[in-house]
């Protein structure tokens, strides 16, 4: 926006003067005329100011080709500043994405690493309860030569599990 606007100031500047000056051409052009047609000699005064004015001419002419020169490269380094800012843009919507798919993917990961740790956690509890009532029969002579016999209650509901809190109170033979 800033550069658009840069741009047209100093074009509207370029065309101002160079309006300008055309004009100012044109009337000491109309002007030598005159004065050739009613003096065929001119004052040294008059040709100093009409030599002036060429210079004037010719340098403003030159200000106008270095401007406009320096238009086209200011034009130039802006459009290379907005491909990159496209650029940049589309990389960081990419990121963005990518940033996003990499936190729901280490949420669901994680959510899956608590269910295992409370899964081992209770493997580590059911395997220390077994060691504490093994413990018990190991010390306790009538316990130790006790039979256990499970029962079956209701229907069961919840699926059934792998491992070994599934074979928890089963005894073989």
């Amino acid at each position: 926006m800033l550069s658009e606007e840069y741009e047209a100031l100093l074009q509207s500047a370029l065309e101002d003067q160079s309006m300008h000056f055309e004009g100012e051409l044109s009337r000491i052009r109309a002007e030598l005329a005159s004065s050739r047609i009613r003096s065929n000699q001119i004052s040294d005064r008059e040709a100093r100011e009409i030599r002036a004015m060429q210079k004037d001419s010719e340098r403003l002419k030159l200000d106008v080709e270095r401007l406009s020169s320096t238009l086209l490269e200011a034009q130039a380094i802006e459009a290379k500043h907005r491909s990159l800012s496209q650029r940049l843009l589309r990389e960081q919507s990419i990121s963005k994405d990518l940033l996003e798919k990499i936190r729901k993917e280490t949420l669901a990961e994680h959510e899956s690493c608590a269910l295992r740790v409370e899964d081992m956690q209770m493997q580590i509890s059911d395997l220390t309860a077994n060691l504490s009532v093994m413990s018990q029969f190991a010390k306790n002579e009538e316990l130790s030569q006790a039979q256990i016999f499970g029962t079956i209650g209701g229907e069961e509901t919840a699926p059934r599990q792998r491992g070994k809190k599934n074979r928890r109170g089963r005894k073989k033979g």
